[in-house]
């Protein structure tokens, strides 16, 4: 970002042959990656507003001014090291900070816990406010026209903002990864295999933004500081394409458990209906005279012998029940009423007679 050595000072008669066409070759995709993701951005979103729409705009643009503001320093246009380094600075504030509430923007999705999203953002602006202003003050001091007492601690807060950013967006990653498995285990009864698959591609594509995180910081821990300032531009540029293929997926996921949930509910109320209607529709074909019997033994007990002799009086009791009922029956389905919907005009209007006769025998032995 400043003057971390002789030859991020020095503009290009400082970088080796090597580096800088590699330097040139990333911010090139750097750049060509932000064109691309202006017009993703604008066929994407259907309304222009929200902070996952504003962040991704931020961090976006922050690219290409990060990319610019190197190419500048690289090929030294700017003598005075002030105009580099605003711009170096816009698009370092934009494009760091604005990546992490990407992340955050979205991790409500899988998050429902207001206190820990909370958490997150003030970490999120804690971080960008302490790393922030030094780094200001150091960048413009390692451009001014006395570098070297910037330089040093420039070199030092460098590796500490470059480390705890990296540990930030672990955080982020990490939470989103724990609540979208937590996520699909409680809802492992509804899941099916394309939901299983959108959640392992939510994975490695976080996985895979770690890791292109990690490799900046093996190039800043390796002193290859020049190579480091472009190749970040390029990573972030990629993990922001890496966006949209999470957001895509994100949405799927959603989509798919909501749909599960949505058809069980659906397959259980079909089921109470479907015997619902079949209980109406026995009890429409039910004779209207029913006859029962109803024998009552002796009370003897099945471990007595046949041959034994009841002692004492035996009471035999022969019941018999006719139920008659009577009632309109409609012919026409319109007259008929919903189930759950008779009155008791309905049933009072139906006439219901009944017969009871009753026989005792009482007998001695």
């Amino acid at each position: 970002m400043g003057a971390g050595d002789d030859e991020s000072t020095n503009g290009r008669p400082g970088h080796r042959r090597g580096d800088w066409l590699t330097i040139i070759v990333f911010i090139s995709i750097a750049l060509y990656n932000v064109v691309e993701l202006n017009f993703l951005i604008a066929s994407t979103f259907k309304r222009y507003r929200g902070l996952y729409f504003w962040s991704f705009l931020v961090a976006t643009w922050g690219i290409a001014f990060n990319a610019v503001g190197y190419l500048v320093r690289s090929l030294r246009a700017d003598p005075s090291g002030y105009a580099q380094a605003t711009i170096i600075l816009i698009g370092w504030c934009t494009m760091i900070t604005g990546q992490s509430l990407v992340l955050y923007s979205r991790l409500h999705i899988v998050l429902h816990n207001a206190a820990r999203l909370r958490m997150v953002l003030i970490m999120i602006i804690t971080n960008a406010v302490w790393l922030g202003v030094p780094v200001i003050i150091l960048v413009y001091g390692t451009n001014s026209n006395n570098p070297g007492p910037f330089e040093k601690p420039y070199s030092i807060f460098e590796k500490l903002q470059l480390t705890v950013f990296f540990v930030q967006e672990v955080i982020i990653s990490g939470l989103y990864i724990y609540e979208t498995a937590k996520l699909l285990k409680l809802h492992r009864g509804v899941a099916n295999s394309g939901t299983r698959r959108v959640m392992g591609h939510l994975i490695l594509v976080n996985v895979f933004i770690v890791l292109l995180d990690i490799s900046i910081l093996v190039l800043e821990f390796t002193e290859h500081y020049n190579l480091q300032t472009a190749w970040k531009a390029l990573v972030y540029s990629i993990k922001l394409k890496a966006e949209f293929s999470v957001l895509n997926r994100l949405v799927e996921f959603s989509q798919l458990l909501r749909n599960a949930g949505s058809m069980n509910a659906s397959r259980a109320h079909n089921t109470t209906d479907i015997a619902l209607e079949r209980y109406i529709l026995n009890a429409s074909r039910a004779p209207t005279e029913t006859e029962y019997e109803v024998h009552v033994g002796t009370g003897r007990r099945d471990s007595e012998k046949e041959g034994a002799q009841p002692q004492g009086l035996e009471v035999v009791k022969t019941t018999a029940v006719t139920v008659s009922r009577t009632g309109r029956q409609p012919t026409d389905p319109a007259d008929s009423r919903s189930a759950g919907q008779a009155s008791t005009e309905d049933i009072t209007e139906a006439g219901c007679a009944s017969s009871v006769s009753s026989e005792a025998h009482l007998a001695r032995p």
